[in-house]
């Protein structure tokens, strides 16, 4: 009998063990001395052990290395250093309309770490996001991922803060305002319809009471006056700060708007039982990346070089 080495019935620092092996705070991964066709890890320890290495990415995924002529062993085909910018797009998965929601200027290797809130997504829509590198100016490959979007509440946003309340008729009674003139005269039956104005927007009228609420169990006390007036001066001072607001309800029916008629703060059956009414006109398209940015509620940096002309039904000068 040969034995070829001293390792073939048990393990040393040198070998590779073919059973998972418990060790605690792994930060580095190091192969030398030897030809390789692939190597993966990943931090699922119940996956089935094969002969063939699982293709796919996953969210367990760490590392997958192809070694297909260079080392890389991420899940992008393309070298950080060659990237300008970074792109995070989104589109409805049964449009093609893609928009830009944040750019990001690559310097080094802690600008790929995102991290942001998207205010535009409607509840009841499944999209795609996507990031998107800028390599010598062009747009490359686009990685995906899908998202669906659900709520049980009325929500409405500013660049800086979001309210949400179901405690809410969820009416949103709109108004479409189409302005126009008619124009009687002496010896026609029928007026002439005069329009000088591009104006076509909704107004809509909004009711609604804010409690702050954890997983939709409200947190304060009805009857504490003290907190519970506090808590709605807030949400009207939010209201009527002037600064332009996306407005999203339940059934998926959202606007950017500017709310024109303060809140009006009226009793429900007795008088802490308190209903905000308040008026909105629409300001914008939703889906244009330039609208949205005027109203600051995308990141400032996608900025004209990254609009889509296509997505506003807007005419700006």
């Amino acid at each position: 009998m040969i034995f070829l080495s001293k390792d073939m019935f048990c393990a040393d620092v040198m070998s590779v063990p073919c059973t998972p092996t418990d060790v605690d705070n792994i930060t580095t991964v190091t192969l030398s001395d030897g030809w390789y066709d692939d190597l993966r890890v990943t931090r699922n320890v119940t996956e089935t052990l094969s002969s063939e290495i699982n293709p796919y990415w996953d969210w367990d995924t760490i590392l997958h290395a192809k070694f297909n002529g260079n080392t890389s062993a991420g899940n992008v085909d393309w070298n950080y250093r060659e990237v300008s910018h970074l792109l995070i797009k989104r589109k409805n998965t049964d449009e093609f309309q893609w928009i830009t929601l944040d750019v990001r200027k690559v310097a080094e290797l802690k600008d790929f770490n995102l991290k942001n809130i998207d205010l535009t997504a409607v509840p009841g829509c499944e999209y795609q996001y996507a990031a998107v590198p800028i390599i010598q100016g062009m747009e490359g490959f686009y990685f995906q991922d899908s998202v669906s979007v659900h709520s049980h509440s009325l929500m409405i946003a500013d660049r800086d803060e979001v309210w949400c309340t179901n405690i809410t008729d969820n009416f949103l009674d709109n108004t479409s305002v189409v302005p126009n003139s008619l124009i009687t005269t002496m010896y026609d039956r029928y007026p002439t319809v005069v329009s000088n104005s591009a104006a076509n927007y909704e107004e809509i009228t909004v009711n609604a009471q804010f409690f702050p609420t954890d997983g939709g169990t409200c947190t304060i006390d009805l009857y504490d006056d003290k907190k519970r007036i506090t808590y709605n001066q807030k949400a009207k001072l939010f209201l009527r700060n002037g600064k332009p607001k996306i407005l999203k309800s339940m059934d998926g029916s959202v606007y950017l708007v500017y709310i024109h008629q303060p809140p009006s703060d009226t009793a429900a059956d007795n008088y802490q039982n308190r209903k905000l009414s308040f008026g909105a006109v629409e300001i914008g398209d939703i889906h244009s990346e330039e609208d949205l940015w005027e109203a600051g509620l995308i990141s400032e940096t996608v900025t004209e070089e990254w609009w889509n002309r296509s997505s506003s039904m807007l005419q700006h000068p």
